[in-house]
């Protein structure tokens, strides 16, 4: 059977935890970047680039650099 697809039934509950699993264990093997883009830090706390920056301004995300070149650092 060409192109077949196969449906399988997942236990919602339990692909989560693997996938959680799986998100702990990338962190091990590869940590992020300790210096991110602001779109990227805003991408990694899921809030919008705006935020990143209002929070800088707050000083509670160090950053360093200007304009286009700012970059924060996350910890």
């Amino acid at each position: 059977m060409r192109n077949a697809q196969q449906l399988i039934a997942v236990d919602a509950a339990a692909l989560a935890e693997v996938l959680a699993r799986l998100d702990r264990i990338e962190a091990k093997i590869a940590p992020p970047p300790q210096w991110l883009t602001v779109h990227e830090a805003a991408a990694r706390l899921g809030c919008t680039a705006s935020t990143i920056r209002r929070k800088i301004a707050a000083g509670e995300i160090e950053a360093r650099g200007s304009g286009r070149a700012r970059m924060v650092r996350l910890s």
